[in-house]
């Protein structure tokens, strides 16, 4: 019996593996009579088998590929790459989940007596491909007819009635269904009643093709919190998991403020996975225990960093981040990034819970000495420290900034001293900044859910020589439409002006745009308010050595004022991102993506002004991080900006 049982498990591996005509027969010799023996499998390999193709009979209403593209539809046909994926794989066993999903599919757009035979398996005749064929026999559509209630009724029938949803789908859902017995449940069990039990009674009318639908409740008795566990938690320190509960052992059940709890957990970003187990003592059937048990990942990581331009070229940098820090729930990252036209290092500590209160506190250091901008060079050291504390409920949070830096600017050979007077932009900033923030993401690096919104009001002249005020505001939201697809915008508005009546704004502060995380269609840095340079102009046309002298442009009027309007940048700008990103090969991390992007810096911001770009790329989820390959056309063009394709590379979301 051992020997047949190991044959069935080495059959079983061989078919994981997509290996389904493997013969296996054990062989027994005898070493000494009656005493030992040896056993000998025999394996006859044959190639790997792949799913050729699928097909459906008898479904006249639902297509084939609605049927087999479902992401839960386990047998898929074998594609391109299927060497890298699971795309052709043959399982037996999950032949019972896909009539499952198959049935539900039906299901939910009211063909509740569809009946789906096991599927007919048929091997080529070189034993390397199968096709499957399913027979349906699909029945007829039925409708969602009254709806009514009964049982132990808590709430008034008319509530009942408003928080379901069925009875708006039209078309019988299974799914619309659950959903509403869910919600009907977390009803009854926000008055503590844990164990409510919503079974749905049917009542179908062949004639007019209508289900009528009755929820009957069984309440069962008040249950209250007992002890709460945390597993699995081996770096991650219980209170950084059990400050998120928004539930109290000994208090009565409240399924609500359960699945809040789970919800914040899940946020955090410190575990792949995080369950709450449930469990009733014998000699206490009120009392519910919670054991949450969490999977951490890895939440530290060394990160190369390398983003490639048509405009600024090719980048390299490096950060050291932990998320996790010291297991408190802390975020420490170092980061270093060089490219040809800049060195930027930062060092940043966030507590989200400062010596165990509702306060978050941290600071940042850092160091810029950028050549980005070619009209003059910049260099910027400083730091801040900043406090937060929520403000309503759990998703509003307000926070205080103060930031001391020192800028200097050094003139290059481009450098037009009446344009850019250094002297006006040099010296120490002290500001503090104020925000006002708004999360719901479902998660905080790579959101597909939920909305991130944020207003700062940020006053420079709290001393120091530069003297400025700003105000920015960022709305963001995230929709997962269907299966693994994502939606995701970003609008943004910023203006900054003098502090002072007849003040200027240090030019250095000035908004420009264009780039991986603005306009993608543009080059870093080409898109904004420009200013004729006069000494430009002169320099263009004057052969003395000058390393602006263009005998082509000094003969040309036109091109020659167009290359002496130098980029200063704007007082104001305005950007808005939207892009749909959806899997490829899932199983490598590889998605696709559209973008469209549209904005403008400048002092007054007008739709004759705006600039926008089409593109397209992939992303892949790779050890480094997320790698970005986009490309963007400019739909609109101006006098410093052509219309071909500009690319980009980098690491890590767009926003």
């Amino acid at each position: 019996t051992k020997i047949q049982d190991a044959v069935v498990k080495l059959l079983k591996a061989y078919e994981d593996k997509g290996f389904y005509l493997v013969k296996i027969e054990p062989l027994i010799e005898d070493i000494k009579k009656d005493e030992s023996v040896r056993v000998k499998f025999i394996i006859t390999e044959s190639d790997k088998v792949k799913v050729k193709k699928i097909t459906f009979i008898g479904n006249k209403n639902l297509k084939d590929s609605f049927l087999k593209n479902d992401p839960r539809f386990f047998t898929k046909e074998a594609g391109l790459f299927s060497f890298i994926s699971s795309s052709g794989s043959y399982k037996q066993e999950a032949f019972d989940n896909d009539i499952q999903v198959l049935r539900f599919l039906y299901w939910n757009l009211g063909y509740l007596q569809v009946k789906i035979d096991r599927p007919l398996v048929t091997v080529t005749p070189d034993k390397k491909s199968i096709y499957v064929t399913y027979y349906i026999d699909e029945g007829e559509q039925y409708s969602v007819g009254e709806v009514d209630f009964a049982g132990d009724l808590l709430f008034p029938k008319s509530e009942l009635y408003e928080a379901t949803k069925i009875k708006d789908n039209g078309i019988f859902s299974v799914e619309v269904m659950r959903r509403d017995i869910t919600d009907l449940q977390a009803k009854y069990g926000d008055l503590g009643y844990a164990f409510a039990n919503v079974i749905p009674r049917y009542n179908f009318h062949e004639k007019e093709k209508k289900v009528d639908l009755v929820f009957e409740f069984d309440k069962g008795q008040k249950v209250y919190f007992g002890e709460i566990t945390v597993t699995g938690n081996s770096k991650t320190r219980d209170k950084v998991v059990r400050r998120e509960m928004k539930i109290e052992e000994g208090e009565l059940y409240n399924e609500t403020r359960k699945r809040q709890s789970l919800e914040n957990i899940q946020r955090l970003g410190f575990f792949d996975e995080v369950n709450f187990k449930t469990n009733t003592p014998p000699e206490h059937p009120n009392t519910l225990n919670i054991e949450i048990v969490v999977k951490e990942r890895n939440t530290g990581q060394i990160q190369l960093t390398a983003a490639y331009g048509s405009t600024q070229g090719f980048s390299l940098g490096g950060s050291v981040i932990q998320n996790n820090f010291r297991g408190m729930g802390q975020a420490l990252e170092a980061r270093v990034n060089a490219s040809k036209n800049q060195q930027d290092y930062k060092l940043s500590l966030t507590d989200p819970y400062f010596n165990d209160t509702l306060w978050s506190a941290g600071f940042d250091v850092f160091y810029l000495d950028s050549r980005e901008r070619i009209n003059y060079d910049l260099k910027k050291v400083g730091g801040n420290v900043r406090f937060g504390h929520p403000v309503y409920g759990d998703y509003t949070r307000a926070y205080v900034r103060y930031k001391l830096d020192k800028t200097d600017l050094y003139a290059n050979q481009y450098t037009d001293p009446l344009i850019f007077p250094l002297e006006t932009a040099r010296g120490v900033t002290s500001s503090v900044t104020l925000t006002l923030e708004y999360d719901t993401r479902n998660d905080r690096m790579f959101p597909s859910k939920g909305i991130y919104t944020d207003v700062a009001y940020e006053r420079a002249g709290l001393g120091g020589d530069l003297r400025y005020q700003e105000f920015s505001s960022r709305f963001r939201f995230f929709v997962n439409p269907f299966w693994d697809v994502v939606w995701r915008n970003n609008l943004s508005y910023s203006n900054i002006q003098p502090l002072d009546e007849g003040g200027t704004v240090p030019f250095s502060e000035l908004y420009q745009m264009g780039g991986p995380y603005t306009l993608r269609g543009y080059g870093a840095s080409t898109v904004g308010k420009r200013t004729f340079s006069q000494s430009r102009y002169n320099a263009i046309g004057t052969n003395d050595g000058n390393p602006f002298y263009n005998a082509n442009l000094a003969a040309n009027s036109a091109e020659r004022t167009k290359a002496s309007n130098l980029i200063v940048g704007g007082t104001k700008q305005a950007l808005f991102q939207t892009e749909l990103q959806f899997p490829m090969i899932k199983e490598a991390g590889l998605s696709g993506v559209f973008f469209y992007d549209v904005g403008q810096a400048y002092d007054e911001i007008n739709s004759s002004n705006l600039l926008s770009d089409v593109g397209m790329g992939f992303r892949w989820m790779s050890p480094l991080g997320l790698l970005r390959f986009e490309w963007g056309w400019p739909l609109q063009t101006d006098d410093y900006n052509s219309n071909g394709v500009n690319f980009e590379f980098s690491i890590g979301p767009p926003f």
